[in-house]
């Protein structure tokens, strides 16, 4: 998962990973999204930007601990 609120780092990103196999990659404006979506789908991996309206990436880096099931998911940070 990429969680950017610029359009252009997220679809940068997600462009340098479609040309990996098996790799699908949900996109997301702000940890408010973010979650929504991890909610919904099973995440592996949470590219992340801090600094984002709504709910910024040390939030998302809060509320993601304080969920079982998405504490594991490893994070970095961009």
């Amino acid at each position: 998962m990429i969680v950017d609120d610029i359009e252009r780092n997220r679809m940068l990103l997600a462009g340098n990973l479609s040309g990996l196999k098996d790799v699908e990659t949900l996109e997301a404006e702000n940890g408010i999204k973010a979650l929504e979506m991890m909610g919904a789908h099973d995440v592996d991996l949470v590219l992340l930007d801090l600094q984002m309206p709504e709910l910024d990436g040390f939030g998302l880096l809060q509320a993601m601990q304080a969920d079982e099931k998405l504490r594991n998911i490893p994070v970095v940070i961009q």
